[in-house]
């Protein structure tokens, strides 16, 4: 009678939920597969939910300035973009700690999307790159509907923590994880006019990788200038000129100050956006109903 009970309220939780799936969760990565998920889409999904690293929560300071040696954000030759120098406060977020490979996004959303539109396996755990952002959204919807894990973009001041180090960041690095850009980053000097499979140079402290240089990546952020106030949490202004896309990070092509932790960069939203990939954040299930961006 209970094993009967049981199938019952099986079958009613399953008639009630907006999508029927037919398989247990993975409690270890709280993943309940779709139907539909391929062995593939399975295996890319895992890895970038095993991938994510836990970031303190914390406050920085934000940006950079060039007039006082002695004040935070110190370096005299940025402009004015990155200023002025901010504090901002951070609630604790999961980050990927690699860029977003061309394997991971084709097993996803297939042939025909991103700049080159398919990978081979020579090219599998280089970085995509040239997306959309409405490619980038259909990506992000694909995961959830796979597995019911929700993902999202990080946002400016996400990015710009997670690459100082966070909580325990130094605040003397130019680049994510160190001075010099040559130990971390994949610019103009060394890369070869080529990209580079992730996560094959040094790590920052919080075991990030490739967050200056390889490809730049794509923020949740309109691009638009910092305020002066200390903030919590933002998120950026929901309009702002042309309502361009915030990107940070430098990229492959790029010289040593566009791979500095506080560079900005931007880039539509309407067309492929080369050089630009991206790293997600998390969305743990009891925000999947919060405003995200």
């Amino acid at each position: 009678m209970k094993k009967i009970l049981n199938i019952v309220i099986t079958c009613l939780v399953v008639a009630g939920c907006g999508k029927a799936y037919l398989e247990p969760p993975e409690p270890e990565l709280n993943i309940v597969w779709a139907p539909d998920a391929t062995a593939a889409q399975r295996e890319s999904i895992r890895k970038m939910a095993e991938d994510l690293v836990q970031v303190e929560g914390g406050t920085y300071y934000m940006g950079v300035q060039h007039t006082f040696p002695a004040s935070p954000g110190f370096d005299s030759t940025t402009w004015y973009e990155q200023t002025p120098v901010h504090l901002v406060t951070l609630s604790a977020f999961k980050i990927g700690r690699y860029e977003i490979s061309r394997k991971q996004w084709y097993d996803i959303m297939g042939d025909g999307t991103g700049m080159d539109g398919h990978y081979t396996i020579e090219t599998a755990d280089l970085p995509i790159e040239g997306m959309m952002r409405v490619e980038v959204d259909t990506f992000l919807a694909r995961i959830k509907h796979l597995s019911g894990l929700c993902f999202r973009l990080p946002t400016e001041s996400e990015w710009e923590y997670a690459a100082r180090g966070g909580r325990n960041g130094s605040t003397s690095n130019r680049f994510s994880g160190a001075y010099y850009s040559d130990e971390v980053a994949w610019s103009y000097y060394n890369s070869g006019g080529q990209l580079h499979p992730v996560g094959q140079l040094k790590a920052n402290n919080l075991g990030l990788y490739d967050m200056s240089g390889n490809v730049a990546e794509l923020c949740s952020d309109i691009y638009a200038p910092y305020p002066a106030e200390t903030q919590f949490d933002p998120q950026g202004p929901s309009h702002w000129e042309n309502d361009l896309m915030a990107v940070r990070g430098g990229h492959y092509m790029s010289n040593d100050q566009h791979c500095r932790v506080y560079y900005r960069s931007y880039a539509s939203a309407d067309y492929p956006m080369t050089y630009v990939g991206l790293r997600l954040v998390y969305i743990p299930k009891k925000e999947h109903h919060s405003t995200t961006k």
